[in-house]
């Protein structure tokens, strides 16, 4: 052996016997991230991606759908915001996962598989922060409610609302160290809170770990309160927009129920707690002129009726009043002088000031998103982390004069979701593929690599990842959709239902009242027809009742649900095996 040969003989050997004395550096685990950013009530119709689907401009939604993929056709299993999260967890139907509707029976069981679990269980560091709203505390509660409540499962850290939760000074709740909950009070507002907390968390976490963080925003949900600094941003939006062809719907040509809906603007709408007049400036005859004498949303037990005006320190007090005592002033004053005198002006104006303050509350949420695609690209992370932005369903934004969810109709059914993954998604894309929120679960694992077959078959949804190229795929190909909605007797007065939308119709089957409608969504996008009895559809019906029947049966709907009354009990299932569609 040369003098040279032994040298580096010997200096290997000295590396090798250094190496195993010292602890190796851990290379960091280079599975993708994965951030789900759920909104609640965010309509399609003012996602913010483009100019067809924005009322005002949304600079960080623009840019996440430019760098990222618009699904155009997704949505919700269930119209409901409980509900909807335990299927986007569960990625399985609601008679499946076992929570019908808010106010349940029982809380979310959170011993069933989740994707968090499952991820979890895989070596990903696992957060929840913001909305969880999978608790079953009713209205009026009083005493111990713990048997309401349900602790988020499969997360390394939480901290989330108390139920609904609050935008302004909200309440957010910890595991303590005795395993009882800490509930603690935190100045400022909603979507600034849970941004600030998600971003501490992705400082504080194990960066050799891939994570998964679930940022749950109350925004924009009722009563669509915008922060202080951003009241009356979005005003000349609000006045500029056209209000929808059918503001108003006089539900004619369609189900008698539909009649006795409680969420229209003109009959449902609370002028104080939703519309945000001040009371005590608006003369008692006018008063009469605007009240809505259906509306059962009072809050009498709150100063003028506004529930998120206890929750407010003095400062937001005196901003929040003088901005919207102006407005109230306005409206009275156009009242007086004829320019408002009748119901369809009330109901033009209520729209208006519905659209500025809902508007207004996504603007914290365009602003959240850019903090957090900032931090990611600051930190080296974007890349590699995959984002999923969603709503929970969809929101009428006066459409058939309505507001809120529930039904099949589009407008709350179909729900918002872009996905960014760069190298892997498609940027700049519109996807028209049909895909439902049972959906996700499956992506998530898929991508993971955790998407073994005990996992996926747990999923009555499929993994989007055959999406990522180019938006579409021959797997998603003449795919239809179930929902149902099961709360009847509840708010608002929808009625239990269920139903399928295919690429072209939507069927459904009013249970409460044993009413079948159908809507040609290509003749009839706006939903105004029903024609189930029409002569010329008369094959279509035969073909779309027996898929129908087939999609129950493949989903494992057990008979009778949703039903017209009566309490429904479900135990969690989760062999879905035989019912992938």
């Amino acid at each position: 052996m040369n003098r040279h040969a032994a040298t580096a003989l010997m200096l290997a050997a000295c590396s090798l016997s250094a190496s195993a004395d010292q602890p190796q550096k851990q290379t960091p685990d280079q599975r993708p991230n994965i951030v789900v950013i759920v909104t609640d009530d965010h309509s399609y119709q003012t996602l913010g991606t483009c100019e067809k689907d924005s009322p005002m401009p949304y600079p960080n939604f623009r840019k996440l759908a430019d760098e990222g993929m618009v699904f155009d056709r997704s949505y919700c299993a269930n119209s409901l915001c409980g509900p909807s999260r335990a299927c986007i967890y569960t990625g399985r139907h609601s008679h499946m996962n076992g929570y019908l509707f808010n106010e349940h029976a029982a809380p979310f069981d959170g011993s069933q598989p989740t994707f968090p679990k499952m991820l979890q269980k895989a070596g990903y560091q696992t957060a929840i922060v913001g909305k969880w709203h999978l608790e079953a505390i009713p209205p009026g509660a009083k005493g111990d409610t713990s048997k309401y409540e349900s602790d988020p499962t499969g997360f390394d850290y939480w901290e989330i609302f108390p139920g609904q939760g609050n935008y302004f000074n909200p309440d957010f709740i910890t595991p303590g160290k005795d395993g009882k909950r800490v509930v603690k009070t935190e100045p400022g507002y909603a979507t600034e809170l849970v941004t600030q907390k998600s971003l501490k968390w992705l400082d504080q976490r194990d960066k050799n770990k891939p994570f998964m963080l679930v940022v749950g925003h109350k925004a924009p949900h009722r009563c669509w309160c915008p922060s202080i600094q951003n009241l009356g941003r979005a005003k000349q939006y609000a006045d500029a927009i056209d209000p929808p062809a059918n503001l108003e719907d006089d539900f004619a040509d369609r189900p008698e129920f539909l009649k006795m809906t409680e969420q229209t603007l003109l009959n449902h709408f609370n002028v104080w707690s939703d519309e945000h007049l001040i009371k005590e400036v608006v003369p008692e005859d006018i008063q009469k002129m605007l009240s809505c004498p259906e509306s059962k949303t009072l809050h009498t037990q709150y100063d003028w009726e506004m529930p998120e005006w206890v929750r407010m320190d003095p400062q937001q007090k005196e901003a929040w009043y003088n901005y919207h005592k102006a407005r109230t002033v306005q409206l009275v004053k156009d009242i007086k002088n004829g320019k408002i005198k009748t119901q369809r002006d009330i109901l033009l104006r209520r729209w208006r000031h519905y659209m500025e303050d809902y508007l207004g509350t996504v603007l914290s949420v365009d602003e959240s998103i850019g903090q957090i695609m900032d931090y990611l690209k600051q930190n080296g992370l974007d890349r590699n982390t995959l984002v999923l932005y969603c709503g929970d369903q969809g929101f009428y934004m006066g459409e058939h004069g309505l507001y809120d969810k529930r039904w099949i109709f589009e407008e709350s059914f179909r729900m918002p979701l872009i996905m960014r993954w760069p190298g892997h998604i498609r940027p700049g894309v519109r996807s028209s593929a049909m895909v439902q929120e049972l959906d996700y679960a499956p992506t998530f694992c898929d991508v993971a690599g955790v998407n073994t077959k005990e996992n996926m078959n747990t999923f009555q949804g499929r993994s989007l990842t055959p999406l990522f190229k180019t938006g579409e795929h021959q797997d998603f190909k003449n795919r239809s959709l179930y929902y149902a909605f099961y709360e009847n007797p509840g708010e608002h007065n929808a009625p239990r239902h269920d139903g399928l939308r295919t690429d072209r119709y939507t069927l459904s089957y009013i249970w409460t009242s044993d009413e079948w409608m159908l809507f040609d969504n290509q003749k009839d996008p706006a939903q105004m027809h029903n024609v189930i009895n029409k002569p010329e559809y008369a094959e279509t019906v035969k073909e779309l009742k027996a898929l129908y029947g087939k999609l129950r049966k493949d989903y494992q709907v057990p008979e009778g649900f949703p039903g017209a009354t009566g309490k429904l009990a479900v135990k969690p299932q989760w062999d879905c095996a035989p019912s992938r569609d």
